[in-house]
């Protein structure tokens, strides 16, 4: 039987918006952008090659109005321009197209998902697997047995099923959710008030739009009927005994009332709205023999009670239903059906051409490589030239006989006598710099063997150095004391430099075998990370794709995969050669490819001066290690222990029986079923109840377990995560703890760390104190910590401009109280405690675009009442507001905003089809970013200086750890008050501000214990 032939249909313009975001920066030959081209480039050549398709139609929207704008003119109407730099990028899409075999089709009135859903449908029809490359929830709504779709900024492939697991629903439920949800992007309205989490619900619970339009009519019956009803019982309140025309009324609108709950409850699934409803209407009925008394004049014993309970019943029915959400839909229904229209593909799109035309052909080999020239793109021109290129020789090694391993990349060298090494080191010094790699059995740097070292410094060769391989039959390999006195004067050279993929790690390994590195030239995950920091991961394999348009060779090829994984020592040097020789080579290619990309984009003095040299000092820092006690733990761990034991049993009391704490399920049945407390939050997948900390905080009120639960939980994290964790962390030969520091951790340019992660131990709790406690200085030693006050508040002040900050900073005044004297209006010495906790929280809070909701909630206040305090603080401090506008202004023009060091942050979100709430939590990191940033920028400089003040001293002071704003110094005693003004006068100096940055000191013989 034939196999079925494979029609790929892409989303060109979404692909080509996702290729601009992605990549950064990349130019021609004559100055003009082609980022986006190549991202494209690169993506159509993968799916031809990865999917092997029969036919492929790249889709492609046309600029002017299609048939929805006819229908809505409004459609669209506030999406942004796309950026100018990418516009001029889209006309040459077609020549890529035409280049690489594959149709462009474009139809004025329509759009790309037009074009895409009629070709779909066609293709299944004939016989064709269709697969949609787009990450279009729009699209979601075609995927079906025969079709499905794939995101390749994620590598997903989304068959019905995942459609259900990525969007909530199944792919005939979509276009129902997106009626509802609307689409701010596209300027679709939906139903005002209701976002995409209750759009889901509606649709999950009852089906389709129209079903959620009838139960929102019903719904809207219902309240408009307890509404009656309830002006009657406040009627029936007020008098006694009751007229005749109030008790008419009141039996009339009851009447009413039971019609429409018989209608709503005959309608309405089973559930606790539907109980609640059917209780009420029971409840309302019992005011029948009430009136008729009253109306008779005779007392109605037990009257006011029961009204007064019926009364609470009524006001409570909407409690927990969405009402606003349901009274919307009845309100907004036509919008819906309007949304839904303008959502729903239009199938019947007049393509100019059969299947068959679109079918793949050989790509016009000489067009491919006149156009990828122009471009600048070296590797896709060289391999559209005709014949291949000459293959070149083995840097350093040419001529003599060193085995060669080929590989798809180029040819490298295995290096086992000394000859052939010396002449490695000759090679590599005339080329004045050298990407390098190692390979090891494993991935703590502290602990890792080093197998092998590799080489390269030119393109498509390299070379490799196997020196722990111990397999059975292993080839000779050079002894390790031989390496190091022939290459490490070569690692030891300044004046040569080095450059490294992650070379923090590969310097770690060297110098623990006797090889350290001198002269960091370049680390091409730092560069990529400095080019573009909102990448989820900046791993080789990523970056030679993403940089090179080369898929490398995977480790797993090498090692395997489970039971049968081996470590790299006992894999066969002739393959780990190919392997290790293309990381080298890929390094260096990487290198020649991202600094050019620094300098254009300007920000290669960044890398140069900050970001570059901050690595050296990181990797003696994580070398330096920091002592621990772990008989300090070992003791805590007992106590927590017991502890957790009386806190569980305390809340298998209080919920009336035992279960699983860990478990959020059954966590769910006692809250929420056995004790009855009311839900609040629901989680995101899967649409249950919520149990985390924010939600049992809004149950403390509700009753004592959820307190104890949440202490529960942060004991029995600090046990699990530290106390018991750390002393399983140290070096066995060290007998220190030696975090990672990750220069790419944090999107603001902060650093984060790992293995352990010392920078989240708290430090106001009673536990997390006690964890500092266990960090102890060597004997004849006392730590120093230095920490920045208030820096982000200060830098703050300086990009403002607001006098009113700068004074207070000026003068040295408590800011805090300084704030909420001018905004609650009082003097200073009138400020209480509890204005002061306000005025604190929103200075903060500002940062990261607190919300009257979230100020409320931590401050105990009304949200009227933080709405006003917010108001008046902006009102206050004007130039704050202006320029958080600013920033937003900017980011939104621009899709990115940068520190005042220079450091960009992109936020391509802001130019993308996405949720109108992804796009304000983008606005808010962006002003986060421009002040935490640039103060994570200044503590980086500050590490700098203090290191190269420290060493023009001759101190043997050590930098410990970098937490957040706090530096951590290891000190001789004797040398303690010296070191402290070297470190205060750095720390302070490390730039001109408007305002003084100011460094508080504390000292102690361990990290708790500081005064």
């Amino acid at each position: 039987m034939a196999k079925p032939k494979t029609l790929t249909l892409i989303d060109g313009t979404a692909q080509i918006f996702r290729a601009y975001f992605a990549i950064r920066g990349l130019t021609g030959p004559n100055g003009q952008p082609t980022n986006a081209l190549y991202g494209f480039t690169t993506m159509l050549r993968k799916m031809l090659k990865d999917g092997n398709p029969t036919e492929v139609a790249v889709a492609f929207d046309l600029p002017g109005p299609t048939f929805r704008h006819e229908r809505f003119p409004q459609y669209k109407a506030n999406r942004p321009p796309a950026p100018e730099d990418l516009i001029v990028q889209i006309p040459r899409v077609g020549e890529i197209c035409e280049a690489l075999g594959v149709q462009l089709l474009q139809l004025e009135g329509y759009e790309a998902d037009d074009i895409i859903a009629t070709l779909a449908r066609q293709g299944t029809a004939e016989g064709r697997r269709v697969v949609i490359v787009s990450s279009d929830k729009d699209l979601m709504q075609l995927v079906n047995d025969d079709v499905t779709m794939f995101d390749p900024g994620k590598d997903r492939r989304l068959d019905p099923a995942g459609v259900t697991n990525a969007f909530g629903v199944p792919p005939d439920q979509v276009l129902e959710v997106l009626a509802l949800m609307g689409d701010s992007v596209d300027n679709i309205p939906g139903v005002p008030g209701v976002g995409e989490k209750t759009a889901l619900e509606m649709i999950r619970t009852h089906g389709s739009l129209e079903s959620v339009i009838e139960r929102a009519d019903r719904f809207s019956g219902l309240m408009a009927g307890r509404d009656a009803v309830l002006t009657d019982i406040d009627a029936l309140s007020g008098t006694e005994p009751l007229q005749p025309e109030t008790v008419a009324a009141l039996l009339e609108h009851r009447e009413g009332f039971a019609r429409v709950v018989e209608t709503f409850v005959n309608d309405e699934p089973e559930g606790e709205l539907r109980e609640r409803v059917e209780a009420l209407a029971a409840a309302v009925a019992a005011v029948d023999g009430i009136a008729l008394k009253n109306q008779e004049g005779l007392p109605a014993k037990g009257a006011a009670k029961l009204v007064k309970g019926l009364k609470a019943k009524l006001k409570g029915l909407e409690r927990g239903t969405g009402k606003r959400s349901w009274i919307s839909v009845a309100e907004h229904a036509d919008q819906a059906r309007l949304s839904k229209e303008l959502a729903t593909l239009c199938y019947e799109v007049p393509i100019p051409m059969e299947l068959e035309e679109l079918a793949v052909r050989p790509p016009d080999r000489a067009l491919a490589h006149r156009l990828f020239k122009s471009f600048g793109f070296r590797r896709l021109t060289e391999e559209f030239a005709g014949d291949a290129p000459e293959t070149p020789d083995v840097p350093g090694v040419a001529g003599e006989s060193a085995p060669v391993s080929e590989a798809p990349g180029g040819r490298y060298a295995m290096i086992s006598t000394a000859k052939e090494l010396a002449d490695v080191v000759k090679a590599a010094r005339a080329a004045g710099r050298f990407a390098i790699d190692t390979e090891t059995d494993g991935l703590d740097p502290m602990q890792a063997r080093l197998v092998g070292i590799s080489m390269s410094w030119e393109a498509g060769s390299g070379c490799y150095i196997p020196l722990g391989h111990d397999y059975e039959g292993c080839p000779t390999q050079l002894e390790l004391g031989d390496v190091v006195s022939s290459l490490g004067p070569l690692l030891m050279d300044a004046t040569v430099g080095k450059l490294g993929q992650n070379l923090k790690y590969d310097a770690h390994i060297l110098r623990r075998h006797g090889l350290p590195v001198v002269g960091w030239a370049l680390d091409t995950m730092v560069a990529a990370f400095l080019l573009d920091s909102s990448k989820p991961s900046y791993g080789m394999d990523r970056l030679a794709l993403e940089f090179l348009g080369h898929e490398t060779i995977k480790y797993e090829s090498l090692t395997g995969k489970g039971a049968k994984k081996k470590t790299l020592n006992q894999v066969e040097v002739a393959q780990v050669t190919g392997y290790a020789g293309e990381d080298a080579d890929v390094t260096w290619q990487l290198a020649q490819t991202l600094q050019p990309l620094l300098e254009e984009r300007g920000l290669w003095e960044l890398y140069e001066k900050l970001d570059g040299p901050l690595l050296p000092l990181l990797e003696r820092m994580e070398a330096q290690g920091i002592r621990l006690d772990a008989d300090v733990l070992a003791a805590m761990s007992v106590t927590m222990e017991s502890s957790l034991t009386r806190l569980r049993g305390e809340i298998h009391e209080l919920a009336g029986g035992e279960f699983n704490l860990d478990s959020p399920k059954q966590m769910r049945e006692i809250l929420f079923d056995r004790l009855g407390l009311k839900a609040g939050r629901k989680t995101a997948k899967g649409g249950v109840a919520s149990t985390d900390a924010q939600t049992l905080e809004g149950l403390f009120d509700q009753h004592p377990i959820a307190g104890k639960i949440l202490e529960y939980r942060e004991q029995s994290k600090l046990k699990n995560t530290y106390v018991d964790a750390l002393p399983r962390l140290l070096h066995p030969e060290t007998g220190r703890i030696h975090t990672s520091y990750h220069p790419t951790g944090a999107a603001t340019g902060r650093l984060s760390s790992s293995d352990p992660n010392l920078q989240n131990i708290p430090a106001r709790t009673e536990a997390g104190r006690e964890i500092r406690a266990a960090f102890v200085a060597d004997p004849g030693h006392t730590f120093l910590a230095s920490d920045y006050s208030q820096i982000e508040l200060r830098v703050l002040a300086h990009l403002c401009e607001d006098p009113e900050l700068i004074r207070a900073f000026n003068a040295g005044e408590d800011i805090h109280r300084y704030t909420a004297s001018r905004v609650f209006d009082v003097p200073d010495d009138q400020v209480t405690s509890q204005m002061r906790g306000k005025a604190k929280a929103v200075n903060f809070g500002i940062l990261y675009g607190m919300s009257e909701t979230r100020l409320a909630r931590e401050q105990g206040m009304k949200r009227d009442e933080a709405r006003a305090f917010i108001a008046a603080y902006f009102e206050r401090f004007d130039r704050i507001r202006g320029y958080i506008d600013g920033v937003r202004e900017q980011a939104l023009k621009d899709a990115a905003v940068k520190t005042m060091f220079g450091r960009i942050r992109f936020f391509p979100q802001l130019h993308q089809k996405v949720h109108r709430g992804i796009q304000e939590q983008a606005l808010r990191a962006a002003v986060n970013t421009t002040i935490q940033g640039t103060a994570a920028d200044l503590m980086k400089q500050a590490m700098l200086d203090v290191d190269r003040a420290l060493r023009k001293d001759g101190t043997d002071a050590r930098m410990l750890l970098q937490v957040h704003d706090e530096l951590l110094l290891e000190v001789a005693d004797g040398d303690l008050d010296r070191v402290a003004a070297i470190v205060r006068d750095a720390m302070e100096g490390v730039a001109s501000l408007q305002v003084p940055l100011v460094v508080d000191q504390k000292r102690g013989p361990n990290w708790r214990d500081l005064s």
